[in-house]
């Protein structure tokens, strides 16, 4: 990028999982793919965070399983308040079709731990461009 040019957003990832080291390790992965994130340990602070967060979020990276509610309903419920976001699950489940039969078919997008910093950055970057359009989320300099 020409140093005269002013810099491209990064796109903002709110990750809403219960176990601090999947979150730190998530987080220290996507910075280092070119991400900003915003993480919350449960379903109560993801919804006050993103009520206090006053910058866009690209995508919400959502655990399945959260001690206090099922990732599908928390999803939803921020999605509602910020419906441009992009919605990724993530769970550490082996099976994925019983969580599709759960109350997630709708749900394109399903990473299953563990997961590579290339696996989860690629996912998050289909999930963007599926929300938003291939090449209108950010237009990089030449």
């Amino acid at each position: 990028m020409h140093p005269d040019l002013p810099p491209t957003r990064r796109p903002t990832v709110f990750f809403v999982d219960d176990e601090v080291g999947i979150r730190h390790i998530a987080n220290r992965l996507l910075r280092k793919r070119g991400f900003d994130v915003i993480t919350a340990a449960s379903g109560s602070e993801a919804e006050r965070v993103i009520e206090a967060h006053e910058g866009p979020i690209d995508a919400l990276l959502m655990d399945i399983n959260l001690p206090d509610g099922w990732g599908g309903m928390v999803a939803q419920r921020l999605t509602s308040a910020r419906p441009g976001m992009a919605v990724v699950y993530t769970t550490g489940m082996a099976e994925i079709d019983p969580i599709l039969s759960g109350g997630l078919a709708g749900a394109q997008f399903v990473i299953r731990k563990p997961f590579t910093g290339d696996q989860l950055a690629d996912t998050l970057t289909r999930a963007i461009e599926a929300k938003v359009g291939p090449g209108s989320r950010r237009d990089e300099a030449s």
